[in-house]
C-alpha cells in the first residue's frame, strides 16, 4: 500500500512539474504591450495602425482586419499581415505598424460596414476592436 501511495504522490508530482514548466519559462521572456491605436478610412479601405507601447519588442507580430456589409452584404474583405519583407515581423517599442485593406482587395459599394480588427505577437496578449463605417461608392467613412 505504501509503494501505491508514494507512485501516486510521484506521479501527481510530476503532473504538477509538467503543467508549472511552460509557465517558468514564459518568465524570462521580454512581454510587451500592443494597442490599436486608429481606424481610420479613406478611399478604397481602411487603414489601422497598431502601436507597440511596451518597453520591448514586440515579436511575430501578427495585425487582421475584416471589413463586411454594405448593401446586399457584397462588401467582405479581410486582410491579414504576419509580417513580409516589406514591413518585417517585429515591432520596435513605442514604434506603430499600419495595416490597410487594400493589400487584399480594393473596397466599392454603398451602405454601412462593420470593421472588425486584432493584433498579437509573440510576446504579446492579443487585444481587438470593433468600429462601424459607411461606405459610399469607393469612399470609407469611419463612425
Amino acid at each position: 500500500m505504501k509503494n501505491k501511495t508514494t507512485a501516486i504522490i510521484g506521479i501527481g508530482v510530476l503532473l504538477i512539474l509538467l503543467q508549472i514548466t511552460p509557465a517558468m519559462a514564459n518568465l524570462n521572456e521580454d512581454t510587451t504591450t500592443l494597442e490599436i491605436i486608429n481606424i481610420s478610412g479613406g478611399f478604397g479601405g481602411v487603414t489601422v495602425e497598431v502601436k507597440n507601447t511596451g518597453e520591448h519588442v514586440a515579436t511575430k507580430i501578427a495585425v487582421t482586419t475584416t471589413v463586411q456589409g454594405g448593401f446586399l452584404n457584397k462588401i467582405d474583405i479581410t486582410h491579414a499581415c504576419t509580417g513580409c519583407s516589406d514591413c518585417g515581423a517585429t515591432l520596435d517599442a513605442g514604434a506603430i505598424k499600419t495595416e490597410k485593406t487594400m493589400e487584399a482587395g480594393f473596397m466599392i459599394g454603398f451602405g454601412p460596414i462593420q470593421i472588425t480588427t486584432s493584433a498579437n505577437a509573440e510576446n504579446a496578449q492579443e487585444i481587438s476592436d470593433e468600429t462601424t463605417g459607411f461606405v459610399i461608392g469607393p469612399l470609407v467613412i469611419i463612425n
